[in-house]
Parts: C-alpha cells; structure tokens; sequence
C-alpha cells in the first residue's frame, strides 16, 4: 500500500474520552500489531481482536486522527496514577531515582502507526503531543524500552541509553529515559521537540542530577551527536581499522559511500550473557560487532554452540535481508558493542543516494 505525506482535512490528535474510544484504538492496535505486522503484544485477544492492557485503564491514550480513520496511537502513564510493574520498575532501573517522587516519572509505550501513515510525521506527532502533555504536569522524566531496531529514532526524539539492557519475551530491550528539562541535549541531537521544550521554562538542575548518577550515558549522547567524518573515526578505533576494510558489507564503497551506510547505523552495549537474538524472532536489524565477541547456539541460550563472531563479524544478516524467523540464538561472550543496522535505515539512504542505484 503507497505511503501518504499529507495529512487529510481534520486530522489532529485526540485523547480517548470514553471506552467507545478506547475500544476504537485497541481495535487499531490489533490490526497494526498483529494483522500488519504478525507481531504477538502483550494484551493480544483474537476473539475480540483487540490489544488491551490492564495498565490502558489508568493511562492517558493519544491517537491520531481524521473523521474517517486512526492513524497512530500511544499510551502515556503517569507514575502518580499508576503504579509502576515490577518488572519496569526493574528494568528501568527506577531504585536509582528514589531521590524523585511518582509524580516527577511517566512512561511511553504502546505506539503503533498504520503502515500507510509509517515514515510520515504521524509518529513524530504523537511524541510531540504527549511531550507538551507531561511538560503541563512538570514531569521530569519520561521512560520507555524498544528493540535495538528502534533505537535510533528514539534516540534522535531526545531519548538516551543509561542503564543495562533487559529482556522480556519479546526479546532484548534497551531502557530508555527522557529528561524532559533538557533543551540543551534536544538541541544537540536536534530532536522534533526543540522548539517546543524551548516555549516552557527549563531548569538544568535534573541533567546535572542525571550526569553524576548515569556518568555512563554520556558517551552515548556523544555518539548520537557525532558527524559521518567523526562516526567513521570513533569506528576505526573500535575495530582498529578502517570500516571498509573489516566490514564486508561496505566493500565496493568508496569512502564517501562507505561513511554514509555506516552512519545510519547505531552503536549498542550489550553485556556478557545478553541474548541479542533468539531463535524464531522476527528481525528486521542486522549487528555489525565492533568489540567483543558473540556465540551462536541452537534453540535458547542453553542450546549447543554453533559459531563464534568476532569484532568485524556481521551476524543476524539473514533476517535482515529475508524479513525470516531468526534460526538461531546469539549470545554475547562478553561485554560487547554493536552496530546495529536496519533495512528502514539503509532505504532511506538508498533514496537519499539515487546514484548509487
């Protein structure tokens, strides 16, 4: 189905105001997550064809919409209201933010955008809708966790790694936090919602706070904000050589060529034991290891090795070009980085590069 860039007559963003709405979303959330794109969320029911959690109940549900049809959706839950899983609570690390009351955290999840409104502003929207909301009720910190295939544009909205990844049974999740003051660091990765941080007053006492508990998280700021010429620097030092020299999917490039395919990609730290992929997944990502080394196995992490990557190894390749299940699991041996690189990046780039056609 073609893709559209202009939005229709009357579209704007809406919050449910009764069950009717949030029928209407849960319904849309069905057809996204499980008819478009096979996924299996939490809260899936087939006989009603909905997705629906019990944390839906006490959440703020954003959509936009026109007269005729949903375009997106997502689910902001404020701490004040609703009280936090265990299991977020842990992956979030939010021990390390006893220093805040409930009142000062919300969480973002449960987006989905139709596939005809995807690589629109539908998203970006969304986001910005719900960031003026939180904004309102001087919330400090907004939390959320992706696959490492979502990483980057969540990292290009103004979120930043600061903590161990997680796994749930979706798989490997990068926890993810926004300090909601910080106009300065949504400034240099030039986030979407710049402009209207800068419309509320700021305080740089929260990024102060967060440099000195997560001193961490500031080289992964760095590397979001770094340039193609400096990317390519930092990725010569990890593999210590050149990109297109270790890097079998940039030979043929030249360097210009090779520095823009890089580029799209983004770097993720993974602990020794992390499984970054399991066998039956779906991916659409493929890893590129920079350090460290990974351990493939048949079945789960328990299974039977079969294979050992090493820093300039390319792993997951398969699913990335054939949209198949993972036949395998990948297990990190040690602490490692990654580049991860998905098929959205690179089509964006393929038409931003005609030439190279």
């Amino acid at each position: 189905m073609a893709k559209i860039s202009k939005m229709p007559p009357g579209t704007s963003v809406r919050i449910a105001q009764n069950d009717v709405d949030r029928f209407r979303i849960y319904r849309f959330r069905y057809a996204v997550l499980v008819d478009e794109l096979d996924d299996n969320p939490p809260g899936r029911d087939d006989e009603s064809r909905t997705v629906r959690e019990a944390v839906d109940d006490t959440s703020t549900l954003l959509y936009l919409a026109s007269d005729d049809e949903i375009m997106g959706t997502l689910r902001l839950t404020y701490g004040m209201a609703t009280p936090i899983p265990p299991a977020l609570y842990k992956g979030y690390d939010l021990m390390n933010f006893s220093d805040f009351a409930d009142s000062d955290l919300s969480l973002t999840s449960a987006w989905a955008v139709s596939a005809r409104w995807r690589g629109t502003p539908t998203l970006s929207v969304l986001f910005a809708a719900a960031y003026k909301m939180s904004k309102e009720r001087n919330i400090r910190f907004d939390f959320c966790h992706c696959a490492p295939a979502q990483l980057a544009p969540y990292q290009r909205l103004g979120y930043r790694r600061y903590t161990s990844n997680f796994s749930d049974e979706h798989g490997l999740r990068v926890p993810m936090v926004m300090l909601m003051d910080d106009v300065r660091h949504l400034k240099r990765v030039r986030s979407p919602l710049f402009r209207i941080a800068c419309k509320y007053e700021a305080s740089s006492a929260t990024a102060v706070w967060f440099s000195r508990k997560f001193p961490e998280a500031n080289q992964a700021t760095a590397l979001v904000e770094m340039d193609e010429d400096n990317f390519w620097v930092y990725l010569t030092q990890q593999l210590h050589e050149p990109p297109h020299s270790s890097i079998p999917l940039l030979n043929g490039l030249t360097n210009e060529e090779a520095k823009k395919v890089i580029a799209v990609g983004t770097v993720l730290t993974c602990a020794a034991g992390e499984a970054l992929i399991r066998q039956g997944e779906l991916g659409n990502e493929m890893f590129i290891l920079l350090s460290g080394a990974v351990e493939v196995r048949a079945g789960d992490e328990t299974g039977r090795p079969i294979a050992q990557f090493n820093c300039g190894d390319i792993f997951g390749e398969v699913a990335f070009l054939s949209e198949v299940e993972r036949s395998a699991t990948v297990v990190a041996l040690s602490d490692i980085k990654v580049l991860v690189v998905t098929q959205s990046m690179l089509r964006k780039l393929i038409k931003s590069m005609p030439e190279s056609g």
